[in-house]
């Protein structure tokens, strides 16, 4: 048995295969705005993660292990990678797409930089090669701090949030169980934030799940929930392309079937089934 329901794999592969398309119209297109050069690679890494989780969802087999062979779907792992994919999605969006002015998009881009290189700057450099990056890196973050300092969105922060701001640390303006019920939906979205943290940080739910799914049919079905997740954040990730650069409607709107899948699952939020 290969991969997981074939309806759902079509879907995965087809908003794969699009959003891959979209970000491939983009080769030789410089923008406006330098700044959306790093939204290329953040939307890379959600693509990785998606040929990934395809892969490992087709099954694993390692035939030249002591004891194998060995046959299995590596749910757990699909989970692990899927909230990765989700966290990498919602960046996306809060620091490239969803700022409304200048001043915050100025604010949450330094915001989002400075939370990756100062943490950095507390690596130990031990050949030249790292302390020459450290200092490099010094730099940039000493723009970015003035850069940030310079917004009215910085301004408007609590002395104890200013200090946050300008060491990494309030890049995001709300929990990410919260930001899952704006991409997810207020019914499921904190619910399966934390389902899928638990197999983040190995807790008793994910050993218990993982026992349960005992057979190789049980394991199928115990990644089908997290493909469907990251065939959700794949519609969300094509529509804030196009948000981005209007031109790349051409490509989304070329199949009417296909713009229909992207509005299908991207309208998932909306979704509010009566479960009280």
């Amino acid at each position: 048995m290969q991969g997981f329901g074939n309806g759902l794999e079509d879907d995965y592969k087809t908003l794969l295969g699009l959003l891959i398309e979209v970000g491939e119209n983009l080769k030789g297109h410089t923008p406006e705005d330098r700044r959306l050069v790093d939204s290329e690679p953040l939307a890379g890494k959600v693509v990785c993660h998606a040929c990934s989780i395809l892969f490992l969802s087709r099954g694993t087999r390692l035939g030249d292990v002591p004891e194998g062979p060995i046959h299995f779907v590596d749910h757990a792992s699909i989970r692990v990678l899927t909230r990765a994919l989700l966290e990498s999605a919602w960046a996306f969006h809060h620091v490239f797409v969803d700022p409304e002015t200048e001043d915050e998009f100025t604010f949450r881009f330094c915001s989002w930089k400075l939370a990756g290189f100062v943490q950095r700057e507390k690596f130990p450099a031990l050949t030249d090669s790292a302390r020459e990056q450290l200092a490099r890196d010094k730099e940039a973050v000493n723009r970015d701090r003035e850069e940030l300092e310079s917004t009215e969105a910085f301004e408007r922060l609590t002395p104890r949030d200013k200090k946050r701001a300008l060491n990494g640390k309030l890049w995001r303006p709300r929990p990410l169980q919260a930001t899952a019920e704006a991409f997810l939906g207020k019914k499921f979205g904190a619910a399966t934030y934390a389902w899928l943290s638990s197999y983040q940080h190995g807790d008793a739910l994910s050993a218990i799940q993982i026992r349960a799914a005992d057979t190789y049919e049980r394991q199928r079905q115990a990644a089908e929930i997290p493909l469907w997740l990251v065939a959700i954040s794949l519609s969300q990730m094509i529509k804030a392309y196009v948000r981005l650069w209007p031109q790349l409607g051409a490509v989304t709107n070329r199949d009417p079937n296909t713009e229909d899948l992207v509005e299908t699952y991207a309208r998932f939020p909306e979704f509010d089934p009566d479960i009280d």
